[in-house]
């Protein structure tokens, strides 16, 4: 079983939180995995890692780590008093994430050479969308898939 939308490499995050930690934007090829589709693309898109605010937001794409040790990001599709509920833009399941398990949080991605902040206009048009179909965004993604397939075809 692949480990969907890990990062993974225990020295490179500690040195990304160290280097988050001090201040600095960082520009990381962040994942292997599917987990994000369809906005990151696995080996092709790329993120940049910023300090944490104070508190998250919806939407914010945070870096956090697992009990187990895996690093994961996912989106914040609630806030919660004391945790965030996060999810991956390709999978079902919500997971509750607690303040002491962030890492950082992604402020801006590159796609097809094109930088796109998340405090774009048409990206936070994408997020609303597709956490409001979240139920449905499967069969989104098969469609999607199998007319690809058969362009490809």
């Amino acid at each position: 079983m692949r480990n969907e939308g890990f990062i993974e490499g225990e020295e490179l995050m500690q040195l990304v939180r160290e280097q988050v930690l001090s201040g600095q934007v960082i520009r990381y090829l962040p994942f292997r995995g599917r987990s994000m589709l369809p906005m990151l693309r696995e080996g092709k898109d790329s993120v940049e890692l910023s300090p944490l605010p104070e508190k998250l937001k919806k939407y914010d794409l945070p870096v956090y780590q697992y009990p187990s040790g895996k690093y994961v990001m996912h989106r914040v599709v609630a806030v919660k008093d004391d945790y965030y509920v996060c999810n991956g833009d390709n999978l079902v399941q919500m997971e509750k994430i607690y303040p002491d398990q962030l890492v950082a949080v992604v402020s801006a991605f590159t796609r097809d050479g094109k930088r796109i902040e998340v405090s774009n206009p048409g990206y936070r048009l994408y997020c609303r969308f597709w956490c409001a179909i979240r139920p449905f965004r499967h069969f989104v993604i098969r469609l999607r898939s199998n007319l690809a397939n058969i362009k490809k075809g």
